[in-house]
């Protein structure tokens, strides 16, 4: 008799993934998109096996797994839960409520489901940590399914558009927290399908996103325009990675160097912190004298600098930067205490690419500059466009798009600072 095996998964291309590999080694599939329908579906198909994620809508994996194990045992019924690597607590929780294995998406493959299952169906004992199963290779060094990545890519056109779309509703309702909750919901499930296929430089810009999102529905207060100007330009890296996917963000790995100017030991210290967060290395410095010193002894692959130095302001730290020719097109951000708009027309007419208002959230921070250094170096040779963002797909928003809805967030933060003065006056 055919082993009976429950997906309960509410990523689509994932669960066909998985369901597809499965059947092609003999077992029977079910599939069940919520945690609900997946406790549901186990009470009227009696699995031998789950394989379960953990965040889902309607029920959590956590409630569907301790409903199950308060009828069946691990040796009943073995669970395997296969999540995103960022939710520590709910992975103890899973491992408390009784998971068989708790495997990341990040270096999950086809091939080594089929091991996992395997193992647990006949009992054996196995230890999975860092990606690792004991007696077998690393999950990382494994090949990745080219048909998977292939038919992430055909629905990538997709993906943004409807990512975007999500953006701009919040940006028109910013309050709304359907909207909010939406675009986190798309991003959560863009950042399990990338995770699979271990993309370089797409993976972590994601992860990074969705850290974002969970610190904004966690206080919705903080969705400002500077926060969303962020996730604009973190949709606009993402399409231009994906543009580039057959060699440039796929076979690159996302690393950086960035220098952090400013004379406020509290500042550089949470800077730092926050960037370390995206494995980021930084260097951090007090004054512009030392900054000059520093970029003409190393290379950074982005440089924030404060406005208000010791020695010199910013602007004119960031004019003598753009001096120096290995500083010409490296990405140059300002924190600031004023969003204002005078500082913003300073910052571009010295050189500047952005800037952070303080007090800034962590997660922003690292966003923002993570969607930066995405971007750079590029190689000679790489592709100006890739099937997978071309116009054969629905539209992906262009350039002009960016544009108007950058200069609808940038008149809200004019608005914002003014408030902010007038309540501080």
């Amino acid at each position: 008799m055919m082993k009976r095996i429950l997906i309960v998964e509410d990523d689509r291309l994932m669960a066909d993934v998985y369901r597809d590999r499965l059947r092609s080694e003999g077992f029977a599939v079910h599939v069940a998109a919520d945690g609900k329908a997946g406790l549901e579906m186990f009470d009227s198909h009696k699995a031998d096996l789950i394989l379960l994620d953990l965040m889902l809508p309607q029920m959590s994996g956590v409630e569907v797994l301790k409903a199950v194990r308060s009828q069946f045992g691990p040796r009943d019924v073995p669970v395997i839960v296969i999540t995103s690597a960022y939710i520590g607590g709910m992975v103890q929780q899973a491992w408390e409520a009784g998971a068989n294995q708790v495997i990341t998406k990040a270096t999950m493959t086809p091939k080594l489901i089929i091991q996992l299952v395997q193992s647990a169906m006949d009992g054996l004992p196995q230890t999975v940590r860092s990606g690792t199963v004991e007696g077998w290779k690393e999950a990382e060094n494994a090949v990745v399914d080219t048909n998977l990545r292939a038919k992430f890519l055909n629905g990538a056109p997709a993906t943004l558009a409807a990512l975007w779309l999500s953006l701009r509703a919040l940006v028109t309702e910013p309050k709304n927290l359907r909207h909010l909750r939406e675009l986190a919901m798309r991003v959560r499930s863009l950042t399990a399908a990338v995770a699979g296929m271990s993309p370089d430089r797409i993976a972590p810009l994601c992860a990074a996103l969705e850290t974002l999102l969970r610190d904004l529905l966690a206080k919705p207060r903080l969705v400002t325009a500077s926060v969303l100007l962020t996730i604009a330009h973190a949709l606009d890296t993402l399409k231009f990675l994906f543009t580039h996917s057959d060699s440039f963000a796929w076979r690159q790995p996302l690393r950086g160097r960035i220098m952090v100017v400013d004379d406020d030991q509290f500042t550089r210290r949470a800077v730092s912190a926050a960037l370390k967060k995206v494995n980021l290395k930084v260097t951090c410095v007090d004054n512009a004298a030392r900054a000059l010193q520093q970029a003409r002894q190393s290379r950074f692959d982005a440089i924030l600098l404060d406005i208000e130095l010791p020695d010199t302001d910013g602007f004119n730290l960031c004019s003598q930067l753009r001096s120096l020719p290995q500083y010409q097109r490296t990405p140059i951000i300002f924190l600031t205490a004023h969003g204002n708009f005078e500082q913003r027309t300073e910052s571009v007419l010295h050189g500047g690419d952005d800037f952070v208002t303080k007090p800034f959230l962590f997660s922003e921070l690292a966003l923002k500059v993570l969607s930066f250094v995405a971007r750079s170096p590029m190689k000679p040779g790489v592709a100006a466009d890739s099937a997978a963002c071309r116009a054969s797909g629905p539209a992906i928003f262009s350039r002009r798009d960016l544009n108007a809805l950058r200069q609808a967030l940038l008149g809200s933060l004019d608005h914002e600072w003014v408030r902010s003065a007038l309540h501080r006056n």
